[in-house]
């Protein structure tokens, strides 16, 4: 996994890598298996004025790819989606993600689970298994991946480099408690107003 991570950092220098960036992102979301977030920082430290350009793309072709492992998991589970998930060893998450379903909380279920570090191709195949609304699905994936996207990469175009390893080794911890923090505010919201 390191070894293709170090090629794909190495693209990122050549005039293709926006191009390979989007293509990936599009992959990543339904059958490739590195964050797409590690592979956008790279290219946004390198062309550092496009950085807020480069997330929105990243986060319109993740949201694309949403979509086809959305229909991965309605149209195609029992040939395609199920080897994906049964690949990365997801079949344990994959049911514990499908029990937790209910219509009334569609929205609110892929708002979190597309925010946090949860496999988003989970998320996607999983959704189109269970039959989710694939609106509602598309754009509670685009509302929560632009903010994850969006918020990195005004971090980057702001900070550059320097933001680069703080990002990069509490990534995980910062995005739970950014959708722990939106849930509460959700919740209080609903429950006060």
């Amino acid at each position: 996994m390191r070894s293709l991570y170090n090629k794909i950092l190495a693209l990122c220098l050549k005039k293709q890598s926006e191009k390979v960036l989007y293509f990936i992102s599009f992959i990543e979301s339904s059958v490739f298996p590195i964050p797409i977030v590690f592979l956008m920082i790279p290219v946004q430290l390198v062309k550092r004025h496009r950085a807020m350009i480069i997330g929105f793309l990243v986060t319109v072709t993740s949201v694309l790819g949403g979509a086809l492992g959305y229909y991965l998991g309605y149209f195609f589970y029992d040939t395609i989606g199920a080897k994906v998930i049964s690949l990365y060893g997801y079949q344990e998450s994959f049911l514990e993600f499908t029990n937790l379903i209910t219509t009334e909380m569609e929205f609110w279920l892929v708002f979190f689970y597309a925010f946090t570090p949860f496999p988003y191709k989970l998320l996607t195949i999983g959704s189109g298994f269970v039959q989710f609304n694939f609106w509602i699905f598309i754009v509670g994936s685009f509302i929560s991946r632009a903010i994850r996207f969006l918020t990195i990469s005004f971090l980057i175009w702001k900070f550059g480099e320097s933001i680069k390893n703080f990002i990069e080794k509490y990534l995980n911890i910062l995005t739970l408690l950014t959708a722990i923090l939106l849930i509460l505010i959700f919740i209080f919201v609903k429950y006060y107003f």
